[in-house]
């Protein structure tokens, strides 16, 4: 069957490009980290505009076309895309005002409070007491609760179509899976975004040593299950399709693909669960003071063994401690595993000259495996808070926000083609989906995004504040000038090739006299193109 092209899926885009330039500005300007700590107001508006407003509504509305591509079905309503991603942005807007509420933002209308050091705390300041009860400190859990509630929508309208397709192929299994972390993400945050926005309210359902032990070390599980579940996960399952699709390698992963995902997928689960718990023992009021503790960055939440008033000492917590450590150094052998995969995936390739999206991509694959060796680096160094700032903009940039530009560069042309020039496919003279694009033009672009990230990263780890915020810049001027030219390519009008142009999937065979005529389908592909509806497949 025929798969339609998304309506919502450029709307998403479109939104997602405009937060990630607008967060780049902030910090290009200096309004937020460095200048301003970790847990300041402005630093955590912007870090959610980047996680929320930029890679989770690109990552939804890569969904809404990918899903069904996978699954070779329909999502259950296109009317659910809609109304995700008017609740998402509805409620990031109210997030984004909350935080300027809080004590040390804009809008606080008190004396600032200390936001936490510059450097690799990730202690978040609580409210002031006169701004408790205030209508714009209420929007923080308020618009989170809409983030939340679009969130839901959106996983579920996408897992109904993950579990009418059953048994899943490899790339829809990561993707459940970081559906899962996705609303176990969301839930914490609102957890998260009530104790400290609304204090008084948390009390009523929760203790006070478990309301303190949750802005302690909620952060840290909040981190993992975003950045490391939702996106990580998300984006290597995605990526196994897309780069196979436009490589013409091989989708058939086989044991290592699978192998992946167990490690990778369960290792996860497994330090995020041995850190909840041990924050839920904490806040039980079974490790002496309320609040002690050190966060631990990385996401597992497990307190040093030793630390005073902790549970360093007895079995259950040496136990717990040793769980997440497990858990994590299972997550960083899938990633690495992944990474071997991806390289063997290029080297199994038919596609020999290489296009833009998938040249570029293992740039985004080397910040993966650079910031699992500083992750693991400062983990036995014992740096790991001090290098947190640092790992964080590598991922978030480089492998994530990396890996999205460059797909991005493939994806809308692609989708533009199918909507306009594939219903015309095989039947007289046609345009193919290079000739939308001009990536001569858009080439020094990518090397000035991946050169600036590169530069970046290490200006954050030497502490170089004003070089940071200077290719923070550049990566603005970046995104700025590639989202220029998927403009150029939404609005090309190319002209026809003077011969039909035999379809993509067809590879050589189908290069002399196939031209004219659509397969009933193609190599690992999904079925011919229909007018009207324009089947997801080939190039």
């Amino acid at each position: 069957m025929g798969v339609r092209v998304s309506r919502w899926t450029l709307p998403y885009f479109t939104a997602a490009l405009a937060c990630f330039a607008v967060a780049q500005g902030v910090l290009a300007l200096g309004w937020a980290y460095p200048e301003a700590g970790l847990g300041a107001p402005s630093t955590l508006a912007v870090v959610h505009l980047l996680t929320i407003g930029w890679l989770s509504l690109l990552i939804l509305g890569a969904l809404q076309q990918f899903v069904p591509v996978i699954t070779e079905r329909s999502l259950a309503s296109d009317t659910a895309a809609a109304w995700a991603l008017g609740l998402i942005l509805t409620g990031l807007a109210g997030m984004v005002l909350g935080f300027m509420a809080l004590p040390g933002g804009p809008l606080a209308g008190s004396p600032a409070s200390d936001p936490g050091p510059a450097g690799g705390s990730l202690a978040v300041a609580a409210p002031a007491p006169a701004l408790r009860g205030g209508l714009l400190v209420a929007a923080l859990p308020a618009g989170g609760t809409l983030v939340l509630a679009g969130f839901t929508v959106a996983a579920v309208n996408l897992a109904i179509g993950l579990w009418r397709a059953r048994p899943l192929v490899l790339p829809a299994r990561f993707v459940a899976v970081g559906l899962a972390f996705l609303l176990l993400t969301g839930g914490l945050g609102v957890s998260l975004a009530l104790v400290l926005a609304l204090p008084d309210v948390a009390g009523r359902h929760l203790s006070p040593a478990l309301a303190a032990q949750l802005l302690a070390r909620g952060l840290p599980l909040h981190m993992a299950a975003g950045l490391g579940g939702w996106f990580t996960l998300t984006a290597m399952g995605v990526a196994y399709k897309l780069l196979s699709m436009f490589t013409l390698a091989p989708e058939e992963r086989g044991p290592v693909g699978r192998w992946v995902l167990r490690l990778a997928g369960a290792g996860l689960a497994v330090a995020w669960l041995g850190g909840l718990a041990s924050l839920l023992r904490a806040g039980a009021g079974a490790t002496g003071p309320a609040g002690a503790g050190t966060p631990d960055p990385a996401g597992a939440g497990i307190p040093a063994p030793g630390a005073p008033g902790l549970p360093g000492t007895d079995a259950l917590a040496t136990g717990l401690a040793g769980l997440a450590t497990t858990g994590w150094v299972a997550a960083g052998a899938g990633v690495l595993l992944y990474l071997w995969d991806m390289r063997r995936l290029y080297r199994q390739r038919r596609r020999q000259a290489l296009e833009l999206n998938a040249r570029y991509a293992p740039i985004a694959f080397g910040a993966l495996a650079a910031g699992v060796v500083l992750m693991a680096a400062g983990a036995v160094l014992g740096r790991l808070a001090g290098l947190a700032p640092a790992l964080v903009y590598l991922l978030l940039f480089g492998w994530l926000s990396g890996l999205g530009l460059t797909q991005l560069y493939k994806i809308v042309p692609f989708l533009t083609w199918l909507e306009r020039f594939g219903p015309r496919l095989g039947r007289g003279p046609a345009v193919r989906v290079q000739d939308l694009v001009n990536e001569d033009r858009a080439r020094p672009w990518f090397w000035l995004y991946f050169a600036a990230v590169a530069a970046a990263t290490a200006a954050a780890l030497a502490g170089w504040a004003g070089l940071w915020r200077a290719m923070t810049g550049l990566t603005l001027v970046s995104t700025l000038v590639i989202a220029l030219e998927l403009w150029r390519a939404r609005r090309a009008d190319p002209k026809p090739q003077a011969a039909p142009v035999p379809p993509p999937w067809l590879g050589q065979r189908g290069r002399a006299g196939a031209a004219g005529r659509v397969p009933p389908g193609g190599s690992g592909s999904l079925s011919p193109v229909r007018p009207g509806e324009g089947a997801v497949q080939g190039r």
